[in-house]
């Protein structure tokens, strides 16, 4: 569980349910970092079909790139965007990082490219810390200086970890339905500390999202993180 390429089969499974119609709007955390900032140029890591690269093209950033293990979501948010974006004078670079790290993909397509921002948005929790540590390590090698990382983690109060089968310290298999025999990581805010002081990334904010389903009984618990490269 240590490298991206034991999660195939678990990451396929977001390609069926994003093409399903789930996933589609914006989260408001992203929308308020994405407009408050002025950004040039910018990467949303597990970009599905599309929604946060949507945003960043009507916040005016020129250059915008998403990256995706499924190439269905992809074809997607290029049918989506890619003339929207063109016609305002930008460009959309769309990426399938399946059996490649970050910086093959970004290195062989566009060479030793940086940008200001980097957002992954419901995609880390998926992952054990070792390999967060090394895709925010990843992330800090592609951003500017001073350039904002925007992630979020699912916390240890989440009611999917409820009956969920411990396989190590945090990392559980889901039982529930909905997202059965998945992996998930499960942070308080000292594991999330700690991943950012590996991958030598300045924490500048972590804030709390709770929300309910089916009148209370699902309970979606996050910690928002943004970070800044600051070396």
């Amino acid at each position: 569980m240590n490298s991206l390429k034991d999660y195939k089969n678990d990451l396929t499974y977001w390609e069926e349910l994003v093409l399903k119609g789930d996933l589609i709007y914006p989260n408001e955390h992203v929308v308020r970092f994405i407009f408050k900032n002025k950004f040039k140029s910018a990467l949303d890591f597990g970009c599905a079909t599309g929604r946060h690269l949507e945003c960043l093209n009507r916040a005016g950033v020129k250059k915008i790139i998403g990256v995706d293990i499924n190439q269905k979501p992809l074809d997607v948010a290029f049918a989506r965007l890619n003339e929207r974006v063109e016609m305002g004078g930008g460009k959309l670079i769309l990426l399938n990082n399946k059996d490649k790290s970050l910086k093959d993909i970004l290195y062989d397509t566009l060479g030793d490219t940086k940008v200001d921002a980097i957002i992954s948005w419901g995609v880390l929790h998926l992952f054990t810390p070792n390999i967060v540590v090394n895709l925010l390590s990843e992330f800090k090698n592609h951003l500017n200086k001073n350039g904002k990382i925007l992630v979020n983690f699912r916390s240890k109060n989440d009611s999917l970890k409820n009956g969920a089968i411990n396989l190590e310290p945090n990392v559980y298999k889901i039982t529930r339905k909905s997202h059965k025999d998945l992996l998930y990581t499960f942070y308080d805010i000292d594991m999330i500390k700690d991943v950012f002081y590996k991958a030598d990334l300045k924490i500048s904010s972590i804030d709390k999202e709770t929300f309910t389903q089916n009148n209370g009984d699902i309970q979606n618990d996050f910690y928002i993180t943004e970070a800044i490269h600051n070396s």
